[in-house]
């Protein structure tokens, strides 16, 4: 199916195949998670929760383990936030001796605790201060630097084009655009022409993001936009298996069904990762988190999910998990 795409692109030295990525999603996209999907396949890069540049100091980092990672993750982007050039620029200094692989700069978060900080997309309202940030950041360190934005504030004030073309002469190496405005947050629809016009109008590689729900999504995302590659986030949570049955599908394999079973073994897996390297109420609150927006799919999944946020333990969450799927992968061997 669509054999022409293109199935890798390069950061500069450095190669992304298959061209299908993770997006960095705070709170969700850690270490754990991470190895997770590169275990599944059809993966080709990940990236790090998004970091303050303001907490990537020694003691700082003893608080928190956004940039914690393993040798298997690589090629590993690191994602940072901010809006002083100068504070960002040593950030990246201190991400890259930490052994990252490519250093993201998140213009595009619409959290509002975000923006009220005037860092992620509320630099789409300040082009010179992102264009300052961008050269600093990138005479600051050897790594290829990217960025992730959005096509604009609101749809009053869409300046993607001028900020990819802006982007590019400060030495970013690489685009991500999630083609919503601020405004829209994850609302409405997230319009791919303009992944294309970006495409059009810069020579470096340009990723497309948003609204990839399947296989078939990323393909003719890929197709219609002429984008180098996809990016996807929240799909990832509800389908980890996403990549692997987008790899199966562009070789024109029927993609793979996810059985209860399947999904049985990633929630176990994951949350018993969670408690070999977290404390338990940590490793809850991330099962919790996770089950929220998993694609269960099942008969009783509301009542599973409920159950599981309502759980006080581990043990009691790894509990109503068994008797929920046992029950269902009995029945699919009997049926």
């Amino acid at each position: 199916m669509n054999d022409n795409l293109p199935t890798k692109y390069q950061i500069r030295h450095i190669t992304i195949e298959p061209n299908i990525v993770l997006a960095p999603m705070v709170g969700v996209t850690d270490s754990i998670f991470r190895r997770m999907i590169l275990s599944l396949g059809g993966c080709g890069l990940v990236c790090s929760e998004m970091t303050s540049a303001s907490a990537v100091s020694p003691r700082a980092r003893s608080r928190h383990r956004q940039l914690d990672y393993l040798p298997e993750e690589r090629p590993i982007a690191m994602q940072l936030s901010g809006n002083d050039p100068d504070l960002v620029a040593a950030a990246a200094r201190v991400v890259e001796e930490l052994g990252a692989d490519i250093l993201d700069i998140n213009c595009g978060c619409p959290s509002p605790k975000v923006t009220g900080g005037g860092h992620g997309s509320a630099l789409l309202r300040d082009l010179p201060t992102m264009e300052r940030l961008l050269k600093a950041v990138c005479a600051a360190v050897q790594i290829p630097v990217t960025l992730k934005f959005r096509a604009g504030w609101d749809e009053a004030s869409l300046n993607y084009l001028d900020t990819a073309k802006m982007a590019e002469q400060a030495g970013v190496a690489a685009l991500a655009l999630h083609p919503r405005t601020r405004a829209q947050g994850y609302s409405g629809v997230a319009d791919w022409t303009r992944v294309a016009e970006v495409k059009r109008a810069v020579s470096i590689p340009v990723i497309g993001s948003g609204d990839v729900r399947d296989a078939a999504d990323a393909l003719r995302r890929l197709h219609e936009s002429g984008a180098d590659g996809v990016m996807i986030g929240r799909g990832a949570m509800h389908n980890p298996w996403i990549f692997r049955q987008i790899a199966q599908l562009r070789t024109g394999m029927q993609p793979m069904t996810v059985t209860p079973a399947d999904k049985y073994d990633f929630l176990t897996r994951y949350l018993e990762m969670c408690c070999d390297e977290m404390p338990e109420r940590l490793a809850l609150n991330k099962l919790k988190q996770l089950i929220g927006q998993f694609g269960i799919e099942l008969p009783g999944a509301a009542a599973l999910r409920s159950a599981v946020h309502h759980s006080s333990s581990v043990a009691e969450a790894r509990d109503h998990l068994e008797r929920f799927f046992a029950w269902h992968i009995e029945a699919m061997a009997v049926g």
